[in-house]
């Protein structure tokens, strides 16, 4: 019994190509031609051939033109031959400038939007002024002596809110201040 468990995949992948074998000879039988053998050419329709014949050729004349070299193609007597349309490229004429309503209506815009930008670049400049002023201001304030009992004095009020920070202070009054005896 163990030994056939190893032939379960052998066995399941013989039986689906023998299926699609199968199918594919179904289908062949509808179609009504016999299946194909691998050593017979494939039937080709001949209108498909002439007309492929015919790309072939006028393949071939279009590479022997620009090459330079004249080529000898047999052209079929039955059929006249269409010569292929002729691209012409034409090259567009360089446009004028000339300043019409819109385009005069298109450059007053353009000059109102960059007075707009230097006026908003004035603005910008006298609030950067006034902002390190102010920041210098500040500054000088901090570093003198009331500025810098009042940024303690926060420091100390921000620490006694933070309930870890008072307890730091409890055992700091305990161990630095006044022995016990003492107070």
């Amino acid at each position: 019994m163990r030994d056939l468990g190893k032939f379960i995949p052998l066995a399941v992948v013989i039986f689906v190509a023998v299926s699609m074998v199968r199918n594919a000879l179904r289908v062949a039988r509808r179609i009504g031609q016999p299946p194909p053998t691998p050593g017979q050419p494939p039937e080709v329709d001949p209108e498909v051939a002439e007309r492929t014949r015919r790309i072939q050729e006028m393949i071939r004349r279009k590479i022997a033109e620009r090459r330079g070299s004249p080529v000898m193609v047999e052209a079929d007597p039955a059929e006249p031959e269409l010569e292929p349309p002729v691209m012409v490229e034409e090259t567009p004429a360089e446009p004028v400038f000339s300043p019409t309503p819109t385009v005069a209506a298109v450059l007053e815009r353009q000059q109102q939007l960059a007075n707009q930008m230097r006026a908003l670049e004035f603005a910008r400049m006298s609030e950067q002024r006034r902002a390190t002023q102010v920041t210098a201001d500040l500054k000088t304030e901090a570093d003198s002596e009331r500025g810098q009992l009042t940024v303690s004095r926060g420091n100390l009020l921000e620490d006694l809110r933070d309930p870890a920070s008072l307890r730091r202070a409890f055992v700091l009054r305990e161990v630095l201040g006044p022995p016990l005896g003492l107070r």
